[in-house]
């Protein structure tokens, strides 16, 4: 299982503590139980060298070339790295990594044959099903690829390699998409956000269908409060999913919505719309975001973003109404991806543990 001892200890570095300190001295406070936070290394070495892991290795002697998406299950966590064009899963009870899919080379190849023979193209976000079959969102390849739990062998299960859009409610191998860069999962479909098309589709896993949820295909920003699909969304780049809403950051937008799983309505969540950096402390609605590419949900419902232009992971307290700063030790470079792994998903694991793909450092970290 995994333990933070199982990971080893990493010093804070110089430049994070330069940070930290440049903080308080310019009067930004964190709450509480933010400035709480202890953050470490959880798996990459920080070099951009090409990584060889095919056995299972330490986490801290791989290279993650920019790591981005992030999936937590009960046994795994699985990471997609973009330059690597790789799908890694690590061992919650051993606390090894290896390669999962991919060759390490860019390309379009594999299917009906095991992931680790299957190319890649820059694959953004990762995500499993209840029986643990992953979901690729192949980015460059404009499509969604499926790698079977039980077999390893990998599918197209959306577009045709294609950059465009052909239209709805057609079927999903016959549908085309621009550089997918999200999906998320519900108990029957897989949600995408296609992003240079400026929409969020949902593929129906029984008829195999794609329908619209979102967007009209022009780059603006919705207005809160009317039904999703008659609504344009500017730029969607990440989706989380919860009980009541689908979650979706729009990175051209600079800004945070929902849309409400019964209503089907979208709604402003944070973010202006402008490009800037403040509002910690106030109203979600008057921050200020800059480029914010991730997105995750805690056990207590925060919004964890990753406001990546800014370098920074901020969190919304959704009961407080009020955006937080979740200032780390390590100096971030164009954070992408976060995820939780949940309190009591395993027996050393009492409180939430977040994950930050810190892309551009070339490492995950972890703060408990």
């Amino acid at each position: 299982m995994i333990s933070r001892r199982t990971f080893g200890q990493r010093s804070l570095s110089q430049a994070g503590l330069v940070a930290m300190a440049s903080m308080a001295a310019t009067g930004v406070s964190l709450a509480d139980d933010a400035s709480r936070i202890r953050w470490e290394v959880f798996s990459g070495t920080g070099s951009s060298d090409s990584p060889s892991a095919d056995q299972p290795s330490d986490p801290l002697e791989i290279a993650m070339r920019n790591p981005y998406g992030i999936e937590v299950t009960p046994n795994w966590i699985y990471f997609s790295t973009v330059d690597d064009h790789s799908i890694w899963q690590l061992s919650r009870k051993q606390g090894t990594i290896r390669r999962f899919a991919g060759t390490g080379k860019q390309g379009y190849s594999g299917d009906g044959g095991p992931a680790l023979s299957a190319t890649f193209n820059a694959p953004h976000e990762i995500r499993a099903d209840s029986r643990g079959n992953l979901f690729v969102a192949d980015t460059r390849n404009h499509c969604i690829r499926r790698i079977d739990a039980k077999t390893g062998v990998v599918i197209t299960l959306a577009g045709n390699g294609k950059p465009g859009y052909g239209g709805d409610n057609i079927i999903a191998t016959q549908a085309r998409f621009n550089q997918p860069h999200s999906i998320v999962l519900d108990p029957t479909g897989c949600i995408v956000a296609d992003t240079l098309n400026h929409r969020v589709r949902r593929i129906d896993l029984r008829s195999g269908l794609v329908r619209n949820l979102a967007g009209t295909g022009r780059g603006a920003l919705p207005t809160s409060h009317r039904t999703a699909n008659l609504q344009p969304v500017f730029g969607p780049r990440s989706l989380a999913i919860g009980p009541k809403s689908i979650w979706l950051v729009l990175r051209e937008g600079n800004s945070i919505w929902r849309i409400d799983r019964v209503t089907g309505k979208i709604v402003h969540f944070a973010g202006t719309g402008e490009k800037g950096f403040r509002g910690d402390g106030g109203d979600p609605l008057e921050a200020e975001f800059r480029g914010p590419k991730g997105i995750a949900l805690d056990s207590q419902q925060r919004v964890l973003i990753a406001d990546t232009e800014n370098h920074a992971i901020r969190r919304i307290d959704q009961r407080k109404n009020l955006v937080e700063l979740l200032q780390t030790p390590y100096r971030l470079k164009r954070p992408h991806g976060v995820a939780v792994i949940p309190a009591g998903s395993a027996v050393d694991v009492t409180q939430d543990t977040y994950l930050v793909s810190d892309s551009e450092n070339h490492q995950v970290l972890s703060g408990v």
